[in-house]
């Protein structure tokens, strides 16, 4: 993720506000001109309560890696403009919702310690929710339904196995859905059902196969990331083999470098993990010949390798990884503060 230029930062630190750290006050204010907004830094402090004397119009408030154990809304209702929020790096173990926060429009609760997902309530205009290396195990059908203009939602690095098809209802305006790092396993047939994701995540999980029209017929995604998946390479995998196909444009990998993040166009990714012949093969290049028994195969050269008879296969093209460098533009909207990237 790119931060702003250094003439953006020459400009916020023109417009840092005199004297914002006043007696016993740990924290610093400045005008953030990116957003247009007063920007309150609390992070790294050491605190264990949040500051009660903030500035009335704060708009982004940083109280990234301090020692808030547990948090509460109620500790923000004095802040009416707060539309940007970063607990992360707090090993907090509770958020407790209720009294509404209207104008929060993102929060930031990465690398912490949350066991279940709070109850999300009196937040109406949340669009992004990063819960990012939490220790969440399970969700419940129609979990973040109290927050349904949700766009970007970041479940990355925690402990789910599966999921109800039902979790992610009313969420119609979700673009960017990051399920990476989990301990998933499987995934329900209809987990998509009703959204019109831009990007999904799925890497570096557990999946071994994806159930038939998992994906959502007729619609283009922009990004897919499928990499790091134990993939079984038979018969049951003829339908994400063939949507990879369709779709290899989708399938994309990323790696960070000491340049930033770096987007690789490659459907060659996803690669098979068992049966052990088939072990680091691209799954777009692994043919099946499957009868009605379901039990033919046929290795990548098209030879046979269970009982049935040969089937002539169609190569496939080669498709080579094409770099891509993103621009400011199509990168996650996550902000870039003190804290680093969720």
């Amino acid at each position: 993720m790119l931060c702003p230029t250094s003439p953006h930062l020459a400009l916020l630190a023109l417009l840092s506000v005199a004297g914002a750290v006043g007696p016993g006050e740990p924290c610093q204010s400045e005008m953030n001109l990116i957003k247009d907004q007063l920007q309150v830094d609390c992070s790294g402090q050491g605190l264990r309560v949040v500051p009660p004397a903030l500035p009335k119009n704060t708009g982004i408030l940083l109280l990234s890696t301090n020692r808030l154990a547990s948090v509460s809304t109620a500790s923000f209702q004095h802040l009416p403009e707060l539309a940007e929020l970063d607990l992360s790096g707090n090993g907090l173990g509770a958020l407790h919702t209720g009294p509404p926060l209207p104008s929060l429009q993102e929060l930031v609760l990465s690398h912490n310690a949350l066991g279940v997902l709070p109850t999300l309530q009196g937040l109406p205009a949340l669009t992004r929710l990063a819960l990012a290396h939490n220790s969440i195990s399970a969700l419940l059908p129609g979990a973040f339904r109290a927050v349904g203009q949700l766009k970007d939602l970041n479940l990355r690095g925690n402990q789910l196995r599966t999921l109800p098809e039902e979790v992610f209802e009313g969420l119609a305006g979700l673009k960017d859905l990051d399920l990476s790092d989990n301990a998933l396993d499987e995934l329900p047939r209809g987990l998509l059902t009703g959204l019109e994701l831009e990007t999904l995540r799925l890497s570096g999980n557990q999946l071994r196969t994806l159930p038939s029209s998992f994906f959502p017929e007729e619609h283009t995604f922009a990004f897919v990331f499928l990499a790091g998946n134990p993939w079984r390479c038979d018969c049951g995998l003829a339908y994400l083999r063939g949507w990879i196909a369709d779709n290899d444009f989708s399938i994309y990998t990323q790696e960070q470098r000491s340049e930033g993040l770096l987007f690789d166009n490659d459907p060659r990714s996803p690669v098979c993990d068992v049966p052990l012949r088939h072990r680091g093969s691209p799954v777009l290049e692994f043919k099946q010949a499957c009868g009605k028994g379901g039990d033919a195969e046929l290795d990548i050269d098209g030879t046979m390798t269970e009982e049935g008879t040969p089937v002539p296969s169609a190569t496939v093209p080669s498709t080579n990884p094409i770099s891509h460098h993103l621009e400011p533009a199509n990168l996650p909207p996550w902000g870039c503060n003190k804290a680093g990237t969720p």
